[in-house]
C-alpha cells in the first residue's frame, strides 16, 4: 500500500520570484515616437520591470508624455537630467538609477517585441550580457526587410579583443547585469556605452546572442546613434576617429582589473606606436599573436588577422591624409 506523505518536508517548493529588470531610457526631443516605444515596453510579458526615463533637456512634449505615462503606470519613473549630458552620460545616469538585477537600455524611437525581455533573460544564463538581432524600420515605421545581422557579423563569447575591433552589440537590443555596469562605470564619455559594456562583458562572464529580431530598430537621420546625424557629428574625422576609438577602448580595458587587461595594453601600445611614429611591426605582430581571440566562430584565425592588419594599415594611411588636409 502506498503511503501518503504529508508534512513540511513534502510541501511544494514555492516558485522563485523573477528578477526585476530595469529599463533605462534616455530621451531627447523624442515626443514623435515615444508613445509606440513606451507602449511596447509596458506590454512586456512574463517579466517584472521598472522603467527609468531620464530626459536630457528636451524642448518638445517629451517630458509631458513621460509624466502622463508615470501617472497611469506605477512602473514608470521620470527623472529629468539637471543639464544636458549627451547620449553616453545620459544613459549612464539612467542606468545608475536602476534597482533591478538586470538593465535593459532603451532608445526613444524603437518598438520592442512583447517577449524581448523574457527571451533575453532566458538566454543570458551565466553570461553578463545577452542581446538579439534587430529589424530595420524607417521613420514612418515601415520595415525594409533587412536586419542588423545582414550588415554585421554578430559576435558572442568571452574574447574582449574581438569586441574591441568589431562590435555588434546595440544598446537597444541588450540585457546586462547591473553588477557589471557598476564595476565598469564611469563610462568613457567619448565612446558609445553599448560598445564598452559588450567588451567588458566579454572580459568577464561572456556575451550571449539570440538569433532573432527582438526590436524594430528605427533608422532615421535624427537618431542619437552611430547611424544618425548626431552620431556622425561626434566623429567629424572619419578615419582618425575610428582609430582613436579603438585606442580609447583598449586602454579602458587595460586600466581595469578585468581579464585581458595585459593583452589590451600591448595592443593599444602597439596601435599608438603606429599612430605616433608610423612604426607598424609591433602592431602587426600583436594582431597575429591574438589571431585566435580576434576571430569570430567559424572564421579562420589567420584570415581574420590578415584582414585586420590590412584594414588598420589602410585606416592609418587615410587618417594621415585626413590630418594633412585639415
Amino acid at each position: 500500500m502506498l503511503r501518503r506523505h504529508t508534512g513540511p518536508d513534502h510541501m511544494p517548493t514555492p516558485a522563485m520570484p523573477s528578477p526585476l529588470i530595469s529599463v533605462a531610457m534616455s530621451v531627447y526631443n523624442g515626443a514623435r515616437f515615444l508613445p509606440a516605444q513606451l507602449d511596447s515596453i509596458l506590454a512586456q510579458r512574463d517579466v517584472r520591470l521598472e522603467l527609468i526615463a531620464v530626459d536630457d533637456g528636451s524642448s518638445d512634449a517629451s517630458v509631458a508624455l513621460l509624466q502622463d505615462y508615470a501617472r497611469r503606470d506605477a512602473r514608470v519613473q521620470v527623472r529629468p537630467n539637471p543639464a544636458n549630458l549627451g547620449p553616453t552620460r545620459s544613459f549612464e545616469r539612467a542606468m545608475s538609477l536602476c534597482r533591478g538585477e538586470f538593465i535593459a537600455p532603451s532608445d526613444q524611437d524603437d518598438v520592442w517585441a512583447t517577449d524581448k525581455l523574457a527571451t533575453l533573460l532566458a538566454a543570458i544564463g551565466a553570461a553578463d550580457l545577452a542581446y538579439g538581432d534587430s529589424a530595420y524600420i524607417d521613420g514612418e515605421g515601415q520595415p525594409n526587410g533587412r536586419r542588423i545581422s545582414d550588415d554585421t557579423q554578430m559576435l558572442a563569447g568571452r574574447e574582449p579583443l574581438r569586441f574591441a575591433f568589431a562590435n555588434s552589440v546595440s544598446g537597444h537590443a541588450l540585457l546586462v547585469r547591473r553588477d557589471l555596469f557598476e564595476n565598469v562605470r564611469p563610462l568613457p564619455p567619448e565612446l558609445f556605452y553599448d560598445w564598452v559594456l559588450a567588451m567588458f562583458a566579454a572580459a568577464r562572464g561572456g556575451v550571449a546572442y539570440v538569433d532573432r529580431p527582438l526590436v524594430q530598430f528605427r533608422r532615421h537621420i535624427q537618431a542619437f546613434s552611430s547611424l544618425g546625424r548626431e552620431g556622425l557629428a561626434r566623429k567629424p574625422d572619419r578615419y582618425s576617429g575610428w582609430i582613436d576609438d579603438r585606442v580609447a577602448l583598449l586602454r579602458t580595458l587595460a586600466d581595469s582589473r578585468f581579464d585581458g587587461q595585459g593583452r589590451a595594453r600591448r595592443m593599444s601600445d602597439a596601435l599608438a606606436l603606429a599612430i605616433d611614429r608610423r612604426t607598424y611591426a609591433p602592431l602587426l605582430r600583436s594582431i597575429w599573436r591574438e589571431r585566435a581571440a580576434l576571430a569570430a566562430p567559424g572564421q579562420a584565425p589567420w584570415r581574420t588577422a590578415v584582414r585586420l592588419q590590412t584594414r588598420l594599415l589602410r585606416k592609418l594611411a587615410r587618417a594621415r591624409r585626413e590630418a594633412a588636409a585639415r
